[in-house]
């Protein structure tokens, strides 16, 4: 991980929204090049998550495919909003999230690809010493694909019961503002800013209790950390926590 590639490295591609030109013209270890690349492609990342959703899901319409005459895959996407208990660095707040589901009938068994989002102004990801911190925002973008087993199906009161595990890599977007001190003899206060960004592997274990159309779900998720510095400043993104969320189902 710590071979130099080669300088200028450039590559451009051509979307719906423009075209973004990526040019490197400093020798950079491979993981940095991984997290600027990264960086770059969510400048569109509208586009991405629809590819993605897209590709999981061949379909993001609900619909039933017949083999012999009997339906056998049903195809559906949701969306869910609820309260999201991280890592205790990031601090509490709303998780929103899509997925595009994949239900086998037949053998009570379905597999999802999902995208979570959670935005956050007020939390402290510094260890000591902290930075004299103006401004700061966070994006956390879990991405995980899920595999999931019906323990349940009450026809009667239209009621399913789901668990199961996901795996996937999370994205962060980190911003900040603070002072700090020019130094020398007169001294004075001035503002920086400092972007981070980069991810790591996270696993998640859920459940799904779906009633008509609107479900219940809880989430646990299990990530690997990040750590970065600012100047003399250490900070860390866990996103391990727990989440639970309510949502409806098309």
């Amino acid at each position: 991980m710590g071979e130099n590639i080669p300088t200028q490295i450039c590559h451009s591609f051509r979307n719906d929204f423009g075209v973004i030109i990526i040019c490197l013209n400093e020798y950079l270890t491979i993981k940095h090049f991984i997290r600027f690349l990264l960086g770059a492609i969510m400048k569109n990342f509208l586009n991405a998550i629809i590819i993605f959703v897209c590709v999981i899901n061949n379909n993001s319409f609900p619909q039933d495919k017949s083999n012999n005459g009997s339906s056998n895959i049903t195809q559906y996407y949701s969306g869910k909003f609820g309260f999201y208990s991280p890592d205790k660095k990031l601090n509490n707040g709303l998780l929103f999230g899509v997925d595009g589901i994949t239900e086998f009938n037949k053998y009570n068994f379905l597999l999802s690809g999902a995208i979570d989002l959670y935005y956050k102004k007020t939390f402290d990801p510094f260890n000591e010493p902290k930075p004299d911190k103006n401004d700061q925002s966070l994006i956390l973008l879990p991405l995980h694909i899920n595999a999931g087993y019906k323990l349940f199906d009450v026809r009667d009161a239209d009621t399913k019961g789901y668990l199961g595990l996901g795996a996937g890599y999370y994205l962060y977007f980190y911003n900040l503002t603070y002072s700090s001190s020019s130094g020398g003899i007169i001294g004075g206060i001035t503002n920086k800013n400092a972007a981070k960004q980069g991810g790591n592997f996270v696993f998640t274990l859920f459940g799904r209790i779906l009633i008509g159309k609107i479900f219940v779900e809880p989430r646990f998720y299990f990530a690997a950390s990040e750590k970065e510095n600012i100047e003399d400043h250490r900070m860390e993104i866990d996103p391990s926590g727990f989440a639970i969320t309510l949502g409806f189902q098309y």
